[in-house]
């Protein structure tokens, strides 16, 4: 997985009950098996009257959130095992059914020096539009979709002025246990699929990954 690349998670779950009366015992347990784990141990906790947030220390985006129905994860570096985050603060605050879990990557590439993107310009043909420079606002978005009946997947390129290219990949899986979470073989499977769509999309537009 590219280092420049940014992970994000969300579960949502049945509603846990009573949540509000037991975020702060939540926060210290799962601080201490985040440590145990060997996982971030610098977070702090914070509890609000409905949600419990934890937060990277220092220049770090990294942000998880609980509440009653949903916990999120964002701005997390590619190699942690949000995974494994997620499983030790779901078995803490009692989720029993997890009703979705959804992952996704995401990242900017520059173009690189000597390349073109020109993906404007590649999709509308001057012909389209009568003229030798179609008029548009040099921003596009292609998306691919593909899915399973119980998962869909989601690979999308977003170019800017045929500067630089944001690059995203989604995967939402509706039948997932906790154990299945927390064992990782789904997620490991789908940053396998993503670097080999990266790949396949840079090596399209005769960039090197």
């Amino acid at each position: 997985m590219r280092q420049d690349a940014e992970q994000s998670l969300v579960v949502e779950f049945e509603e846990l009950f009573a949540l509000r009366d037991r975020l702060r015992p939540v926060a210290d347990e799962a601080r201490r098996r985040f440590a145990a784990a060997g996982l971030p141990d610098g977070l702090e906790a914070e509890v609000f009257d409905q949600e419990l947030e934890f937060r990277g220390a220092g220049d770090s985006s990294l942000l998880i959130r609980l509440d009653s129905y949903h916990l999120e994860i964002t701005g997390a570096p590619p190699d942690l095992p949000t995974h494994v985050l997620a499983a030790i603060v779901l078995e803490e605050a009692g989720a029993y059914r997890l009703l979705s879990v959804e992952v996704a990557w995401s990242l900017t590439a520059a173009v690189p020096a000597g390349r073109s993107l020109d993906l404007v310009h590649k999709a509308f043909s001057p012909a389209d539009f009568g003229g030798s420079e179609p008029m548009l606002d040099r921003r596009f978005t292609m998306t691919w979709g593909w899915g399973t009946p119980t998962a869909g997947y989601v690979f999308e390129a977003a170019a800017a002025e045929d500067r630089e290219i944001a690059i995203g990949f989604k995967a939402r899986e509706g039948y997932l246990t906790l154990p299945e979470l927390q064992q990782g073989g789904w997620f490991a499977a789908h940053a396998r699929r993503f670097d080999g769509l990266l790949g396949r999309f840079f090596t399209q537009l005769g960039w090197s990954a």
